[in-house]
């Protein structure tokens, strides 16, 4: 596995699809994190039923808030 290197105040949403493939969001603001998803999945015709292993990451940086919004939304998903 490689070392992550994170840009500062980074929020970072991987995810794997039941075929196997490995995806990496980065947003910079945890509002804007389901809607970069969201174009993300439309633009790759990804279905969200076929998503599996979701993951958050932040860089140190990242307020507290701006982590528990990324969580609630990961938590949300995964539901």
């Amino acid at each position: 596995m490689e070392a992550q290197t994170f840009k500062k105040d980074m929020i970072f949403l991987s995810f794997n699809t039941i075929e196997g493939q490995k995806y990496r969001i980065q947003v910079e603001k945890s509002d804007e994190l389901l809607k970069t998803l969201d174009k993300f999945l439309k633009k790759n015709k990804i279905k969200v039923t076929s998503i599996k292993d979701w993951k958050v990451d932040f860089s140190k940086e990242k307020s507290i808030t701006s982590q528990r919004i990324s969580q609630s939304i990961l938590y949300a998903l995964k539901f």
